[in-house]
């Protein structure tokens, strides 16, 4: 007898689709869908301004980003990863309505599958091996993730097949995936997400840092005016005292760029800073004396550096 009902339904009518629906609503009564949101974006923008910082040698949460802070920048981390998912998922939706509908219903032969098993278990074993050991094979950005999201669909995939066959060999409708199997393949296909984008949103925040090293030569001056003596004994930094005793800025200092403000703290760089050495400075916002802050487009003073 042959199986005349479409794929994925079952004898009462419902879909795998009405099932995934299922589980989405079971999971927004415990989550808000705009709270795990907002928690998602706070998370990768965190490992962004972590990436970013340490680059500098600075530790991102002594500097008081705030929630604003991390969402923010976790948009720059993201737009890759997200923008290969939405690609890759189109890619699949567009290509299998594209496909004639013989190749979509029509048998795969047993070395097919086997072939897919293999090169899935493969693809699966290379991105797990990543939490023990480093290889040539999994070294390089978002590999692990990738084949472990590209070995659970494969297997996935079998493994529907091999239920499709069976049932139209027993002569009965095909079966569809579990609610539960639903969440468990979801949790694994979104924890790999989950990671590789982290790791990416750490490593595009550390390019970042690399990239404004190289502007630094060119970047707009900073003239930092203060109360009282920073002792800043760093190479390449000019400090100048004030002659006038009745100056409410006593200090003058010459050679920085700014590279980040938080509520709290202004993060300044010397303007021959590199990675191999240099010292990054962490000037509190509020701290003992007064502080004023003096911009300028051009890298080197048009005129001679004023007393005070």
């Amino acid at each position: 007898m042959a199986d005349t009902d479409p794929p994925g339904r079952r004898e009462d009518g419902r879909t795998s689709v009405a099932d995934l629906s299922q589980l989405a609503q079971l999971v927004a009564q415990f989550v808000a869908p705009a709270t795990l949101l907002a928690g998602l974006l706070y998370y990768w923008g965190y490992f962004h301004a972590r990436g970013f910082c340490a680059y500098l040698g600075v530790d991102s949460t002594s500097l008081g980003l705030t929630t604003t802070d991390y969402v923010m920048r976790s948009a720059d981390g993201l737009f890759v990863p997200v923008a290969t998912i939405a690609a890759v998922a189109l890619a699949l939706i567009w290509g299998r309505v594209a496909l004639p509908e013989r190749i979509m219903s029509g048998h795969r032969p047993g070395w097919l599958l086997i072939a897919t098993t293999i090169v899935a278990s493969l693809s699966l074993l290379n991105g797990l091996s990543e939490f023990w050991v480093e290889t040539p094979l999994n070294r390089r950005l978002g590999v692990g993730p990738i084949c472990v999201i590209v070995g659970i669909l494969l297997l996935w995939a079998v493994v529907r097949t091999r239920r499709r066959q069976l049932a139209a060999a027993a002569g009965t409708s095909a079966p569809t995936t579990k609610l539960g199997e639903w969440g468990l393949v979801l949790l694994l296909i979104a924890g790999s997400f989950f990671w590789g984008a982290t790791a990416y949103s750490m490593a595009v925040g550390k390019s970042r840092a690399v990239r404004f090293e190289h502007t630094l030569p060119t970047a707009a001056g900073l003239t930092l005016y203060t109360e009282k003596a920073l002792e800043l004994n760093i190479q390449d930094i000019t400090r100048t005292a004030c002659a006038d005793p009745g100056a409410a800025y006593r200090y003058r200092y010459d050679g920085l760029v700014l590279v980040m403000t938080t509520n709290e703290n202004f993060v300044i760089l010397p303007r021959t800073w590199s990675y191999k050495k240099g010292t990054a400075i962490v000037l509190p916002r509020n701290g003992p004396g007064a502080v004023r802050l003096e911009f300028s487009r051009s890298a080197t003073p048009a005129a001679p550096t004023p007393a005070c």
